[in-house]
């Protein structure tokens, strides 16, 4: 029909083969590690959900209530399986994307813009490394929710926009710049109103944030934090620009050295056209806003810190390649995929090794516990240990007596009620986190030494005359077996 653009059947399916490249390796190449146990421990352990609403369940460090909801249904729903984590993940991932494309059109913005912003977003490796580790869906629903609710303002649906701002306030901190974001989004339509009459339609997200910071306050007993050391102002300076540079290539597939010389030229070329008034303007303010409360947390090191600065980043980058030559934007998105699923292969490496790790581990001391011991050390290097061994359905009758001992520092266990005073000599000094231990309903959580504060063989023996001592080794098949070596390191064999 005339005055309608058709979409080619080979770009059709170049497009659905992309898709696929992204979202295959959400299921084949990510697993539960590290955070994600806490999040399951929560999910298994406290009895009520709800509660993380109205009082402290980590230990006063963060308030982060619908995410734990989320995880607690949907935990207890796969019972074990990781595959609903992982469809939670790409369809929100699916989901900030569409509503990038959404808001830029809203804004008046043409249509090859929000095609690319949203591709660009979907695509960025950095992305894609936030949304495949599943404790990083506090992001990844902050994102969506601060998305929609601009969305819904801009289209004038201000009850949706307020309730979408809560939804977002209460997933994760960083969404607390969602009024600054409105107010930059409401002066970048076409035919923006008065600011005057801007700054009135944002008061009623003003109100629900200071709302939640004053419930967050209350029920955490202060402002939180993990309570470990911080920063400098030029070290976070320094991360971020980390961060903002390796949103486009990943930190694990190019060398650090090309990673950074690519990430500044391509926002070094951003910059310049929105210097020469491309549009790429308010983009980056976007972008910059959503990274002022990141300065916050002691460290920002992690590719889920930069996932809602992505959005302002592809916009910005849409606005400055929007006008190159249909070739140049499909080389620059063919770029990103083929980093995207280069990523992608090494992560299933890594999936793969840790899983035959982990179900060593839980092999030997569910083997351990057949014959009587409770208390175990396992050498393995798997954070959080304790936590994941107590995920398998066939130790829950004794996981309430059991402690499972990791080489990980700052790990956390889920300390039995019974061995609290032998263990107390093994708890990180300051306490993780910072009142001591995450309450999952009678349940408590805590965390060992940091590195360096770690006790000696000596003293664990004295404390825990019965410890058991795992080796994790490689066999020449690829498979991993726990051996029990403490004979040997008894007898000063090993």
């Amino acid at each position: 029909m005339t005055g309608e653009r058709r979409v080619s059947p080979a770009l059709a399916l170049g497009l659905v083969a992309a898709a696929a490249v992204v979202a295959v390796p959400f299921f084949t190449a990510t697993t539960f590690v590290g955070d994600d146990h806490v999040f399951l421990a929560f999910a298994r352990l406290a009895p009520n959900p709800l509660a993380a609403f109205v009082r402290d369940q980590h230990g006063g460090e963060f308030y982060r209530p619908l995410p734990m909801l989320v995880w607690w249904l949907l935990g207890r729903a796969a019972h074990g399986a990781s595959w609903p984590f992982a469809a939670l993940a790409l369809a929100l991932h699916a989901a900030s994307a569409a509503l990038l494309a959404s808001l830029v059109t809203a804004l008046g913005r043409p249509r090859a813009v929000a095609a690319l912003a949203a591709a660009l977003f979907f695509l960025a490796p950095q992305n894609l490394e936030a949304a495949s580790w599943f404790a990083a869906s506090t992001d990844l629903l902050a994102t969506a929710f601060v998305l929609g609710s601009l969305l819904a303002l801009v289209r004038g649906a201000p009850l949706a926009s307020a309730a979408l701002a809560a939804a977002a306030y209460l997933s994760k901190e960083p969404a607390l710049a969602l009024p600054a974001l409105a107010v930059l989004v409401l002066g970048a339509r076409p035919e923006p109103a008065p600011r005057a009459r801007r700054l009135l339609a944002v008061l009623p997200h003003v109100a629900l944030a200071a709302a939640v910071l004053v419930v967050r306050f209350a029920v955490l007993h202060g402002w939180g934090g993990s309570g470990d050391a911080r920063a400098s102002l030029g070290g976070k300076l320094v991360q971020l620009t980390s961060g903002v540079v390796h949103v486009g290539t990943g930190a694990a597939v190019l060398p650090e050295a090309l990673a950074w010389g690519l990430g500044l030229a391509a926002l070094g070329l951003v910059t310049l056209s929105a210097a020469r008034g491309s549009g790429a303007r308010r983009p980056l303010a976007f972008a910059a806003l959503a990274l002022v409360p990141l300065l916050a947390p002691g460290w920002i090191v992690g590719a889920r810190y930069f996932y809602l600065p992505a959005a302002g980043l592809a916009w910005a980058a849409a606005e400055a390649f929007a006008g190159q030559p249909f070739a140049a934007r499909a080389t620059l998105c063919t770029a990103l995929l083929a980093l995207g699923a280069a990523q992608a292969s090494q992560r299933r490496a890594d999936v793969v090794e840790y899983g035959a790790r982990l179900a060593a581990a839980r092999r030997a001391v569910g083997d351990g516990v057949r014959r009587g011991a409770r208390v175990f050390h396992v050498d393995g290097g798997i954070k959080d240990l304790d936590l994941a061994v107590k995920e398998d359905p066939a130790l829950a009758p004794v996981a309430g007596g059991l402690l499972v001992l990791g080489d990980v520092p700052a790990s956390f266990v889920a300390l039995p009620p019974a061995l609290a005073d032998r263990a107390s000599f093994l708890l990180a000094s300051p306490p993780l986190p910072p009142s001591g231990a995450y309450c999952f309903g009678d349940a408590r959580v805590v965390g060992l030494a940091r590195r360096g504060d770690d006790p000696t063989l000596e003293e664990v023996i004295a404390h825990f005359p019965d410890i058991r001592f795992i080796r994790l080794r490689p066999t020449p098949g690829g498979h991993v077996v726990g051996r029990d070596v403490t004979d040997e390191l008894r007898n000063g064999e090993d």
